[in-house]
């Protein structure tokens, strides 16, 4: 048997390649073995996020609250009707990753397409929050766009009415800190609470703007802009145009019929 000579080339080739190796396996252990926490980490924030704008504190531990409060469904966005999937699928579907599978997407045309997503999905998980006796009292919709450094993801809680903002709540994004990364200021998200959405005419009255009106006509409907962001703004208010007027729109017409 030849003895391996570590100080030559070929021997610190196989040196290295053999540490490689080891290194691969440990690291692929490692990834393995750590997959099971991973997934529950992620699973728990997501349902912390949701627990945020669902209007009941988190009493013992998350998931104990989130069984009790939360139901989750899949919308057909098309129709603003609700699929036959199970709880637990809509809980489970990812909509950020399928949103770039064309047998889930769907195509948005360019003059729709104020949230610069491109293609969302066919179908949405939408999360009914309900009280002790089981009454549905917010309808968390997640919604996303295009700030000016990155795609924001965020929960809105909308009333039975179909039309009354009940929370908010962003839970990632890239934005700049201090200036577009303000979304997350709970004194911000205070501002959109009791909004309205629609107009009595049916046409889209929420907006973000500058110098929003407390006092006068659009005090039910206007939330101030975040000062020194205005490219983060306009994605917020554009991403909300996107998905309360075009998107979520057959949806909160049902539910303000009443036929949901």
């Amino acid at each position: 048997m030849l003895k391996l000579n570590k100080d030559s080339v070929f021997g610190t080739f196989v040196v290295t390649i053999g540490l490689c190796l080891v290194c691969s396996v440990l690291v692929s252990s490692a990834v393995v073995a750590l997959g099971p926490f991973q997934q529950a980490a992620v699973a728990n924030d997501r349902q912390v996020n949701i627990l945020r704008v669902s209007g009941f504190d988190i009493e013992g531990s998350v998931a104990e609250t989130y069984q009790k409060h939360i139901e989750a469904k899949l919308l057909d966005v098309a129709t603003g009707k609700f699929t036959d999937a199970s709880s637990a699928e809509a809980d489970a579907f990812n909509f950020q990753s399928l949103a770039k599978n064309p047998d889930y997407n769907v195509a948005i045309p360019a003059e729709e397409d104020t949230a610069k997503i491109r293609t969302r999905t066919k179908l949405m998980p939408v999360f009914l929050s309900k009280d002790e006796a089981g009454q549905i009292v917010r309808y968390i919709l997640p919604f996303y766009g295009q700030g000016l450094w990155s795609t924001m993801y965020g929960y809105v809680a909308i009333g039975p009415d179909g039309n009354t903002i009940q929370a908010v709540t962003f839970y990632s994004h890239g934005e700049t800190p201090g200036l577009g990364g303000e979304i997350d200021n709970p004194n911000w998200q205070a501002q959109w609470v009791g909004k309205k959405i629609f107009k009595e005419d049916g046409s889209l009255g929420f907006i973000i703007k500058k110098n929003a009106d407390h006092v006068g006509e659009g005090k039910d409907y206007e939330v101030d802009s975040l000062s020194g962001a205005t490219l983060t703004t306009n994605g917020v208010e554009n991403s909300t145009r996107y998905w309360f007027n075009v998107a979520y729109k057959p949806f909160l017409e049902n539910l303000r019929k009443g036929e949901i």
